[in-house]
């Protein structure tokens, strides 16, 4: 995860190698070369650590009829149109520190629209969960609470702070944009997807008409062709500060730009596997700071998009975000297991929650593409705390 704020940092997991555990700290710098430097040793560590784990190294897979033989493709310039229509489906993910200084942190994309009562359509938004959690905390909080050797670290230290003031939500159609709320955050420490819910500033309610992207159930195959939409650019050039208290009244310019990318699966781990518990696979096409949080989805002929998966991370070369002959090495969470996360059923502080799944099985929301009848929630004592589903071929597949 990336943010273009004053400085720019990753925070990546940690990775094993050869018998050994490094917990890669974050790298705090303005300097390019010293993210890209990170990411090439992170990358490299990854590569090592298949090696060790199953003996060889994920071999990535060319597109299919592709007379260039290419790993991976933007079409992003040239399919305009498309770009257009791509943007009202996604958001940019923004925090805002003590000095209510902006930071944009990262993607998420609209799976959904609510109306409560009277209100305005209210959005479902899914992204990655390190996006609304670690990054944004990072920007809020960029000083920690508690010292490294803290042997207890109260849970107010790593949660975002859910405010208006603190987080919001960047949405952009085509001659118009908001600074969305953010009214309501879900995720489980078990993956890394999240949900929230975002409604319109009043004044913009009427120009909000996102383009909403349902959710897949399907997992790809190995060697599936498949899409990745998100955002990438992120920058915030300049910014005048605020008039108000309260962080009111500033002004600041956005640049991001929409990727559409094309690539091939190159594995699938329907049940996850020693580095991630959660079900995703990884695909040749490389991800750039900022799109964490964008969606991916398997191109089917004459039917609608639908996101398959969620972009996490990524372990490309170097090279490869710059050269369509090298294989990339992104990260993609299977979008299955949202299904378990819940959002508010009214819009009041202490309403009941209802999972996306339930919500889809009463008809509120549109089911997800793929079909949901294998899907199950696991419950204790009338509290969600999974899901699981019946995997062709794979067993019983849990989160």
């Amino acid at each position: 995860c990336w943010s273009p704020s004053r400085a720019r940092w990753r925070a990546r997991p940690a990775l094993r190698c050869a018998g050994r555990v490094a917990w890669p700290s974050p790298s705090l710098t303005t300097h390019r070369g010293t993210y890209m430097a990170d990411r090439e040793r992170d990358g490299a560590c990854l590569r090592a650590e298949r090696r060790c784990l199953f003996g060889v190294a994920c071999a990535g897979m060319r597109i299919p009829n592709d007379p260039e033989n290419r790993y991976w493709i933007d079409v992003s310039s040239a399919n305009p149109k498309l770009v257009d229509d791509f943007r009202r489906c996604l958001v940019s993910i923004l925090a805002f520190d003590y000095a209510h200084a902006p930071g944009l942190v990262g993607t998420g994309f609209v799976i959904g629209v609510l109306k409560f009562g009277n209100s305005p359509d209210f959005a479902i938004v899914a992204t990655a969960k390190h996006v609304v959690e670690e990054a944004v905390v990072k920007v809020q909080r960029p000083v920690p609470r508690h010292a490294p050797s803290a042997y207890f670290v109260p849970a107010s230290s790593t949660q975002p702070v859910v405010h208006e003031e603190k987080f919001r939500a960047l949405w952009f159609g085509s001659r118009s944009a908001d600074v969305m709320y953010v009214r309501h955050l879900a995720y489980r420490e078990s993956d890394d997807l999240a949900c929230c819910l975002l409604a319109p500033q009043e004044s913009y309610a009427r120009q909000f008409n996102p383009i909403v992207i349902p959710l897949d159930t399907a997992i790809p195959n190995k060697g599936d062709v498949v899409r990745m939409v998100s955002q990438g650019g992120m920058d915030i050039p300049y910014r005048l500060p605020p008039t108000g208290v309260r962080g009111t009244g500033q002004e600041f310019a956005i640049h991001r730009r929409v990727n559409i990318r094309v690539g091939t699966v190159t594995d699938v781990y329907p049940q996850g596997d020693p580095r991630h518990s959660w079900p995703y696979f990884t695909t040749s096409i490389p991800v750039e700071p900022g799109m964490s949080g964008g969606f991916v989805y398997i191109p089917r002929e004459g039917e609608k998009v639908a996101a398959c998966g969620i972009v996490c991370t990524d372990f490309s070369p170097l090279e490869a975000t710059n050269n369509f002959l090298l294989c990339g090495e992104s990260v993609i969470a299977c979008a299955w297991p949202a299904l378990s996360l819940p959002i508010p059923q009214r819009y009041s502080n202490d309403s009941p929650k209802i999972t996306l799944l339930e919500l889809m099985k009463s008809g509120a929301m549109e089911p997800a593409v793929g079909g949901i009848d294998d899907i199950e929630l696991i419950k204790q004592e009338n509290a969600v705390i999974g899901i699981s589903r019946a995997l062709i071929g794979a067993g019983e597949g849990r989160s």
